[in-house]
């Protein structure tokens, strides 16, 4: 299992959130830490639960570095980075 870090690398227009560059979202089993945005986060879930699980190296997840959220006029577009639990 990893812990996630979802990063906020990107605003294009203005988001209604209020994201900014940098702002973090954390996944610790089964929490998740920071300032969420439904919207966003529904978008993020299904590729949230991959990476959050143990994955073979040549599995798809390993290979999605960036996502966005679903507004097309004002994105937010989000790094995800895995942390191995020790």
């Amino acid at each position: 299992m990893h812990r996630l870090k979802i990063v906020v690398e990107d605003v294009k227009g203005q988001c209604y959130a209020g994201y900014e560059k940098g702002d973090t979202i954390e996944i610790d089993d089964p929490l998740a830490k920071g300032k969420i945005c439904i919207y966003a986060f529904s978008a993020l879930i299904p590729y949230i639960t991959a990476a959050y699980r143990e994955t073979p190296s040549d599995d798809w997840i390993n290979a999605v570095e960036h996502l966005q959220c679903p507004d097309p006029k004002n994105t937010v577009i989000f790094r995800i980075e895995r942390e191995k639990y020790s």
